[in-house]
């Protein structure tokens, strides 16, 4: 197997540490300086490396979506195809369903700066979109009877319970809080039980 090219080497170490700065500082607050503290390496190697400013943190937003983009294949791979919604909210609400806190911060950084980073902005959206999708499709299997727009909308309320959160982490809630959320998950499903009970009585 071939060893990894010292540039790739570099650049990863760069990415990773422009990461942290992101986290910490939000995206407009990452510098070379930084990057640079973070790293120990001198502004000219990083700039050799990973290219400017704004090269940088495409980079960064392109690693974060990607390792999201792995984690949605993966959740969407592990949704059995009977009860595969009851399993996405086992997945997304157990107490090892939420993301890395930097990587939760680096999302929430994108969001808070979509007007100044629109690019970055419109691949996260498609991500969330992404990911939404495989809960539909996982509701839709469960609740064949029910319609498509109170599978999109019971799919979008979990999706925003997980975010809202997870978005939390970092202040280290308690852990009920967790389980409410969770909870209020199961009802939103439980919801299109009785739906579809209704519609097949008709």
């Amino acid at each position: 197997m071939p060893r990894p090219s010292v540039q790739s080497a570099r650049l990863n170490e760069i990415v990773e540490a422009a990461a942290k700065c992101v986290a910490q500082y939000g995206l407009e607050g990452v510098t070379l300086e930084r990057i640079a503290e973070e790293t120990g390496l001198k502004r000219p190697l990083i700039r050799h490396h990973a290219g400017n400013r704004e090269e940088i943190i495409n980079a960064v937003v392109t690693h974060v979506l990607s390792g999201f983009g792995e984690l949605t294949t993966m959740f969407a791979n592990a949704l059995p195809a009977k009860r595969g919604s009851y399993t996405a909210v086992d997945h997304l609400f157990d107490d090892h369903g939420h993301s890395d806190p930097a990587e939760m911060m680096v999302f929430q950084s994108i969001v808070a700066a979509a007007d100044r980073f629109p690019a970055e902005a419109e691949a996260l959206l498609k991500w969330v979109g992404d990911f939404t999708a495989v809960v539909v499709e996982a509701i839709k299997r469960d609740f064949p009877e029910v319609e498509s727009e109170a599978a999109e909308t019971v799919a979008h309320g979990i999706v925003a319970l997980y975010f809202n959160v997870d978005s939390l982490a970092p202040l280290k809630p308690p852990h009920a809080w967790r389980r409410y959320a969770k909870n209020a998950a199961l009802l939103l499903l439980r919801s299109l039980e009785d739906n579809a009970g209704t519609q097949r009585a008709l």
